[in-house]
């Protein structure tokens, strides 16, 4: 890799727009010229750039692209461990060396702290600390004006109501779970987001947990309804939202709770579930 590419792999790598690297060294113009291998810089300018992006010459001279491929390895990773909530393997793989390396832009603190918060508050079950981490990590893209949220700020937000609940701020918990689902339905940025079925379960569990039965069975309908979109089609959490749905439809007499039952049952069979099918069986006879 020449050193041009170099520069802009780094310039990536770092988070940095190339108006933020070049700004009081040189032109837009002239530093696209350069990623582009369209102008070769003096030695003077190519060490400003160094300085500006917090390495020596010699350490530029063996960044390679491949940086930016561990780096993204290591998201999926931490992504595939939230995911699983194997939340002490996420703190581990957080605190470790390696990560430290190639993590240090604005968005990756906030993710890297929304990580952290979540081993406190679901293993540690420190939700104060938790709940106080998510905030520093919210505040690091979110105001009070933005029109369209992030996915990453919906599950952070999420989970912050999550920790205002076991902290019995119950008001403000429901406030933060009704900003979520008016977003989730005028936000097109997040249209195609299989994964939002996570964000219903939660907040159906926490209303559910609140005796709000009411409220918890249109929140596990509405991602049911997500989860079949012609354009998502995901089983993701899908179980757990029939469970939710039976669970709340038992709470109010309604009669096809066995249904709904049933169908978690099957659909955690489907998922490898044992843990979600062990429980169903422990409540209901299935077929």
């Amino acid at each position: 890799m020449n050193l041009e590419n170099k520069i802009k792999s780094m310039r990536k790598l770092k988070g940095l727009s190339q108006k933020e690297l070049c700004d009081g060294i040189c032109s837009q113009g002239m530093l696209s010229q350069i990623e582009n291998n369209k102008h070769i810089p003096n030695i003077q300018l190519i060490t400003k750039l160094c300085n500006r992006l917090g390495i020596s010459l010699d350490e530029l001279n063996i960044q390679t692209v491949n940086d930016l491929d561990i780096k993204q390895d290591l998201k999926e990773k931490l992504a595939s461990l939230f995911y699983q909530r194997k939340y002490e393997e996420l703190y581990q793989l957080i605190k470790s060396h390696r990560l430290n390396t190639y993590f240090f832009t604005k968005t990756d603190q906030q993710l890297i702290l929304f990580y952290e918060a979540l081993y406190y508050g679901f293993v540690k079950e420190e939700h104060h600390k938790s709940y106080e981490m998510l905030e520093k990590s919210l505040s690091f893209t979110f105001h009070s004006k933005k029109q369209q949220l992030t996915y990453k700020e919906i599950l952070i937000i999420n989970n912050l109501a999550i920790m205002m609940n076991k902290l019995n701020m119950l008001q403000d918990a429901n406030d933060y779970f009704e900003l979520i689902l008016s977003n989730v339905e005028e936000n097109q940025k997040i249209e195609n987001e299989e994964k939002l079925t996570i964000v219903f379960f939660n907040i159906a569990n926490a209303y559910s947990k609140n005796g709000n039965y009411e409220k918890a069975l249109e929140i596990a309908i509405k991602g049911i309804e997500w989860a079949n979109k012609p354009n998502i089609s995901t089983q993701i959490r899908l179980n757990y939202l029939y469970y939710e749905k039976a669970y709340n439809e038992q709470k109010l007499g309604i009669a096809n709770y066995m249904e709904s039952y049933k169908i978690a049952y099957y659909l955690s069979i489907n998922a490898n579930d044992d843990f979600l099918k062990k429980y169903i069986q422990s409540k209901i006879i299935v077929d």
